[in-house]
């Protein structure tokens, strides 16, 4: 089972672009906090690199930020490669089938933004229902 599941802040604001087809992809990297050594002083974090798909790419695009705090669930794929100077490299990242927005909702959360890179207009997601008229013949 390839099942990775983790907490972090992002280290960036997410960037969203469109496959040829249509199709929503986001990526965003996540810090993970690695707490402290026996004598007291930070851990260096573990910095994870994370894809999401479709609807989920959309809604981290618009509420994500630089600095929030989210989960992430999905499996976890390994990239080794060689840097310009010839050092062996290793890349984590995960192909988020669920991303929990952990950090409380802010001012600056309440306008949903645009990705610079999105061309498309975004739809609402509002599922506020419509007024109704029909309020007067309610028997309450």
């Amino acid at each position: 089972m390839n099942s990775w599941t983790g907490i972090g802040n992002l280290t960036d604001d997410p960037e969203m672009r469109y496959t040829e087809s249509g199709t929503a992809v986001t990526t965003f990297s996540i810090a993970i906090n690695n707490g402290k050594d026996k004598n007291g002083e930070d851990r260096p974090p573990t910095y994870i690199d994370v894809q999401t798909w479709e609807k989920l790419a959309e809604n981290c695009a618009e509420y994500l930020r630089k600095g929030k705090k989210c989960a992430v669930q999905g499996p976890i794929t390994v990239d080794k490669y060689e840097d310009r100077e010839g050092v062996k490299r290793v890349k984590y990242r995960i192909r988020a089938m669920n991303v929990e927005f952990l950090s409380p909702r802010s001012d600056d959360d309440e306008q949903p933004r645009r990705n610079r890179n999105d061309d498309r207009p975004r739809q609402s997601n509002s599922r506020r229902a419509a007024p109704r008229d029909d309020l007067d013949d309610l028997p309450f």
